[in-house]
């Protein structure tokens, strides 16, 4: 773990604060001047005023593309110490469980003795790089004004594309039949005669009459979106316009391991449930202390993909936080026994 905060780059930092700091004497001076005002002409305060401005639009300019790459770091630095946090908690639960055993005999003195200092050793060995990630992030907090500059912005939800056009139609006369561009209709559906050309000749309704609906056909599958169909409603007791299926959209998604005890392969989400646990009819398969042979499951639903804890005596955690039933985002660490694996979407 000391590795993987050491090879967070850092060299963007110092250049970061020291923009910083420039851009607040500007402020400042900025401040001022505008408390001066009524006391200068006019002239004179608008010179001075553009020439701050414009060195302020400089310095920020050189900071920008500096900000872009803390940001980078920051987030994998985040992702470190939730591991940790995760690890300590892991101990924690390691001590109790050696103090438990021993206390019901299955440990003697020795042997108590011998895994208690296997564990502070490691538990030490945790705390020390707890330490020095947390000071690693009030280095980062300090070249920026507030947290808020160093995440990573969502990326913005686009609706998905329309997979047909709707052509406005004018209301047919009662003495012409209209002639109209053959719409895609459900095969189930009466479909009116096509004339040559490729046109479909319906005969003229009164005006009194609305055209009956057609439902679209269901939204094809997008390129890196996965389309799952929902349910039909069940058939009404009478005739009834039809309904058009919903849709629910997923991102694809996979867990990628972060520690040893989580192996090394990365494992893809699908429309499936991926059941986790030691046993090995598993699709994720881990062992170690706390794990149990039907530990935990990720199972697609409207929301997302939902981890749920099997109701387990050590439990599952997301981020360092023990749950029950939780809808993972991009970048969750989710912590299985002492195997730590990142839920990502992209």
């Amino acid at each position: 773990m000391a590795d993987d905060i050491a090879s967070i780059d850092v060299t963007c930092i110092d250049d970061l604060k020291r923009l910083k700091d420039e851009q607040d004497v500007l402020d400042q001076r900025i401040k001022a001047m505008d408390d001066m005002k009524s006391s200068v002409a006019e002239a004179v305060y608008l010179r001075v005023r553009a020439d701050y401005a414009a060195k302020r639009g400089a310095l920020e300019d050189q900071a920008r593309p500096l900000r872009e790459k803390a940001r980078a770091e920051y987030a994998r630095l985040l992702a470190l110490l939730a591991g940790l946090e995760a690890a300590h908690e892991t101990v924690r639960l390691d001590q109790q469980e050696i103090e438990l055993r021993h206390t019901l005999g299955e440990f003697d003195r020795n042997e108590y003795e011998h895994r208690m200092k296997a564990i502070t050793a490691v538990a030490a060995e945790k705390g020390a790089a707890h330490d020095q990630a947390r000071a690693l992030r009030e280095r980062f907090l300090g070249a920026v004004r507030g947290e808020d500059d160093l995440r990573v912005p969502a990326p913005a939800r686009q609706a998905p594309a329309s997979p047909h056009v709707t052509a406005e139609i004018p209301a047919p006369r009662a003495d012409v039949t209209a002639e109209i561009p053959a719409p895609r209709v459900d095969a189930t559906a009466d479909v009116p005669k096509v004339a040559p050309g490729g046109t479909m000749v319906m005969p003229a309704v009164p005006p009194v009459s609305a055209p009956r609906p057609v439902a679209p056909p269901p939204a094809p599958a997008i390129e890196g979106t996965m389309v799952m169909p929902a349910p039909a409603a069940p058939p009404p007791p009478r005739p009834a316009p039809a309904v058009q299926d919903a849709t629910v959209m997923f991102r694809p998604a996979r867990l990628v391991p972060q520690n040893p005890e989580a192996g090394k392969a990365t494992h893809a989400l699908t429309l499936k449930p991926v059941n986790i646990g030691a046993a090995a009819a598993n699709e994720i398969r881990i062992g170690g202390p706390g794990v149990e042979p039907k530990h935990a499951q990720i199972v697609p639903s409207p929301k997302g993909y939902t981890l749920i804890d099997l109701d387990t005596r050590h439990g599952t955690r997301v981020n360092a936080e023990k749950v029950k039933e939780r809808v993972l985002a991009n970048e969750d660490v989710v912590q299985v026994g002492a195997a730590r694996f990142v839920f990502r979407t992209s």
